[in-house]
């Protein structure tokens, strides 16, 4: 290699180092200088990571935008990873913990049990309720049971005081240390993963907490929402509870998170935002009514904090996202009916109870004839919604069931209430005319059987029929049809199944051949009668029956009934969810047939009995009482007969436009049923007068 080649080498080599030294001090400069304070922070932080934030839920409105449900502020009592004591100082996390509990527990106030053992009747038991949490306990995963879900709560409350060293205090004491103990193991206790020990707490002992800090190191309050009642008494059944979920509802939300992560479309940004709103073990679920149904409208996106913790021990926190609340439900139903409809229905079972040795229970269905939209649903008994987990033991064991919504959960022998669905269904099969009669001797005889009618009603034509209620009339229409004619109309009226409401209900039952077979029964003859006066095997529920009877109102267009009328936004700018009425089926009846239907109904109204109530309605209506007859026992065991009172109705008479079904049980009459029906329409047509008269619009339904 040359001289020259060796020299011009070195000064290329010199050239690159000294490039590469001044790049250093470049970089150097801005580190140190630029960007310093930057890197100086971040030198002192360790650890930075993020947490959920937990979304408020949807409010619930009724159709005219008046609330039902909403939220309130209330204080959550939480522990801080940061700042409590670590795992490997159990006997101070005990100390803080016990001292704790005895705060509580001195000022009557819950905190959070979640351990699946619990003293029933001063013996220790498996709580049955906490199955999946029963199983984690015992697993490899915790305590590592031989025995597995058969070790005894002895043998579990053993394994759990050696596991935290709680041999120092009272059995009793262990447990509720232990429960505390093991709800963070359970619920992944971590800096991102911050522990409820107790929720809605009253601000004086967020005080009394925050004051002591000194003894509680980590234990902190959070704002969190809470729902909050417009009526924590008329809307109960059909607004539901939200509650803690369970090993059903999470397992069941996991597939479906699952399922939505599979889809390899998805951006980082997605699969952040579906896995940062995954539920989570102490997250809250609708478990019943409307909160169950509309559960993934109502729930709100969460929010991702950042948390930093400094080597000083600093702990500084700040939102990534904010979390978002979740949609607003409006539903179709009328605030102001509900309350009216609630008190009626109470006055009118009040009044028309029948045996002392029984309770009174009932309900009421309001429905559009126009559209299937629900304007009240009412039961009876019923509960307080916010005592509901308090006071459930003994709601579940009231023998009255205030926690079954009658109105779409009960099914119930129609009476005759059936009439009408059966003069339609002659008229239209040809069997008789509006001419046709039919002698009504007070007796029926049918082969070996002879069934009675409650009146000597002499000759009678459908609407007399209706209007007499004569059972007579209609066992010969019975008769005259047969069973698979008479279930032709039924199930073009929606009797005996699933209306498609949105909400849990009922199918009930439709009688039939096939149905008795399938219970290893026979169908006589007098199944067939008896079915066309609403007895035999029918069962339907109350909204079945506004269904039917709003159907034959707006000339035979059966809707499905529905209870939601849209989702808007939480501030309720956006429309992300409208219910359009859906027509299940018509009946193609002819309309002079409807009308004879309808006519006879009206004379129910105005010339039977029913007209000592409706002599106070402020507008035409129609409707059909009924009366059916079961069996019911008493606490002592003693078998008795007992009334269920049935009025089905619409109104206007000449334009219908809703429709009310009502059942009262351990009734007198059918026709004292009827009562309740006028306070409701009296306040609707009232209601529409004044909105006609001021031309007020519905800001949300029009």
């Amino acid at each position: 290699m040359s001289i020259e080649l060796r020299k011009r080498r070195r000064i290329t080599g010199t050239i690159i180092i000294a490039v590469a030294f001044v790049a250093l001090i470049i970089a150097l400069s801005v580190t140190q200088i630029v960007n310093g304070d930057k890197y100086k922070a971040a030198a002192k932080s360790l650890a930075v990571s993020t947490s959920k934030v937990k979304a408020s839920r949807g409010e619930i409105l009724d159709r005219n935008g008046n609330p039902l449900v909403t939220n309130r502020q209330g204080n959550s009592v939480v522990f801080k990873y940061a700042d409590f004591p670590e795992a490997k100082n159990q006997e101070d996390r005990n100390k803080l913990i016990y001292s704790l509990i005895q705060l509580f527990e001195k000022n009557d106030i819950e905190w959070t049990d979640r351990l699946p053992l619990k003293y029933q009747g001063g013996k220790l038991i498996v709580d049955e309720d906490k199955t999946q949490e029963f199983e984690y306990m015992v697993s490899e995963n915790m305590l590592e049971l031989e025995k597995g879900t058969d070790s005894t709560a002895d043998e579990c409350l053993d394994a759990l005081i050696e596991r935290y060293g709680l041999q120092e205090y009272s059995r009793n004491d262990a447990r509720k240390i232990a429960s505390v103990c093991f709800g963070m193991k359970y619920l992944s206790f971590s800096v991102t993963s911050p522990y409820t020990f107790a929720e809605d707490v009253p601000t004086e002992i967020v005080s009394i907490i925050m004051e002591m800090s000194e003894t509680y190191p980590g234990v902190e309050s959070e704002s969190v929402s809470y729902r909050e009642y417009s009526d924590t008494i008329s809307y109960s059944h059909i607004l539901g509870v939200v509650g803690s979920i369970n090993a059903d509802e999470y397992a069941k939300e996991e597939t479906l998170l699952n399922e939505k992560l599979s889809d390899e479309s998805l951006t980082a940004t997605d699969i952040l935002t579906l896995k940062n709103n995954a539920y989570s073990l102490d997250d809250k679920y609708g478990k019943s009514g409307i909160e169950a149904a509309m559960e993934g409208y109502l729930r709100g996106t969460n929010g991702i904090k950042t948390t930093t913790i400094a080597s000083d021990g600093t702990v500084i926190e700040d939102y990534l996202t904010k979390p978002e609340q979740g949609n607003t439900v409006v539903t179709t139903i009328d605030s102001g009916m509900q309350k009216v409809a609630t008190q009626a229905l109470k006055d009118m079972l009040k009044d028309n109870k029948n045996s002392s040795y029984f309770g009174s229970a009932g309900a009421i269905v309001v429905l559009d004839c126009n559209t299937g939209a629900v304007l009240a649903c009412v039961s009876l008994p019923t509960y307080d919604i916010t005592k509901y987990f308090e006071d459930y033991d003994k709601l579940a064991a009231d023998t009255e069931s205030p926690l079954w919504n009658r109105g779409i959960q009960s099914a119930y022998a129609p009476g005759s209430t059936m009439k009408p669905a059966i003069a339609l269904a002659a008229l239209e099969e040809g069997a008789i005319t509006i001419d046709s009669a039919c002698y009504c001797g007070a007796t029926y005889v049918l082969e070996d059987q002879t069934f009675k009618c409650l009146g000597h009603h002499g000759y009678l034509n459908v609407t007399t029929a209706l209007e007499k209620s004569c059972n007579i009339f209609f066992f010969e229409m019975g008769k005259e049809l047969g069973i698979d004619k008479m279930n032709k109309y039924c199930n073009l009226l929606g009797l005996g199944q699933d209306t498609g409401l949105e909400l849990p209900e009922a199918e009930g039952m439709l009688a039939s051949v096939a149905n008795k077979e399938a219970a290893g029964q026979v169908w006589l003859p007098g199944d067939t009668v008896q079915a066309a006066i609403g007895q035999s095997d029918n069962l339907f529920t109350p909204l079945q029956l506004a269904n039917y009877c709003a159907t034959i109102a707006n000339g035979g267009t059966r809707y499905k009934p529905y209870i939601i009328k849209s989702v808007l936004s939480a501030d309720m700018s956006e429309v992300i969810y409208e219910t359009e009425p859906v027509v299940l089926n018509t009946l193609n009846a002819s309309e002079k047939n409807i009308n004879i239907v309808k006519q006879g109904m009206r004379d129910v109204v105005v010339n039977s009995s029913c007209n000592t109530y409706f002599s106070k309605c402020i507008v035409d209506a129609a409707g059909k009482t009924g009366t059916s007859q079961l069996k019911r026992t008493t606490e002592s065991g003693v078998t008795m007969d007992c009334n269920n009172g049935f009025f089905i109705s619409f109104a206007p008479y000449d334009d219908p436009e809703i429709a009310i079904a009502i059942v009262a049980e351990n009734a007198l009459t059918g026709s004292k049923t009827s009562q309740a029906a006028v306070p409701i329409y009296n306040y609707y047509f009232s209601q529409k007068t004044q909105f006609d008269v001021q031309e007020t619009p519905n800001t949300l339904i029009p």
